[in-house]
């Protein structure tokens, strides 16, 4: 009894560390280039729409994060916050209207800098604007 118990536990977490790493990776969504993964939210920048953010996720560990910095379209975006998520990884919020002041139509390349370990890294996405 108590083998099937341990082993039925073994299971399990096998399966979950599984299933955690395939919803982490965002399965169907590009990072985006540069030395991490960093996905961009909403996907597509109205410059119309009634948004109050746009959000950036990352693969990163908010630990190890000792400063962040954004940038859209080579214009410096001020970071309005920035947190950990559900996982445990680095999000940084900007403000949707700082956002729309830098973009124009087709696209925007949204830009995410981080110090590590006091090293500089860089990522980027490029999302459609309308």
């Amino acid at each position: 009894m108590k083998r099937t118990l341990i082993g039925g536990l073994a299971a399990c977490c096998v399966l979950s560390l599984c299933v955690a790493s395939a919803l982490s990776a965002r399965a169907g969504k590009d990072g985006g280039v540069g030395e991490f993964a960093i996905y961009v939210a909403p996907g597509t920048i109205v410059r119309s729409a009634a948004c109050t953010w746009v959000t950036i996720h990352t693969n990163v560990p908010f630990t190890t994060v000792e400063g962040v910095a954004a940038a859209v379209d080579a214009s410096d975006v001020d970071v309005a916050r920035a947190f950990a998520d559900d996982c445990g990884n680095l999000v940084v919020k900007l403000k949707f209207d700082d956002v729309t002041a830098c973009v124009a139509p087709p696209s925007a390349t949204v830009a995410l800098t981080i110090v590590v370990a006091g090293e500089s890294r860089t990522a980027s996405e490029t999302v459609p604007v309308r």
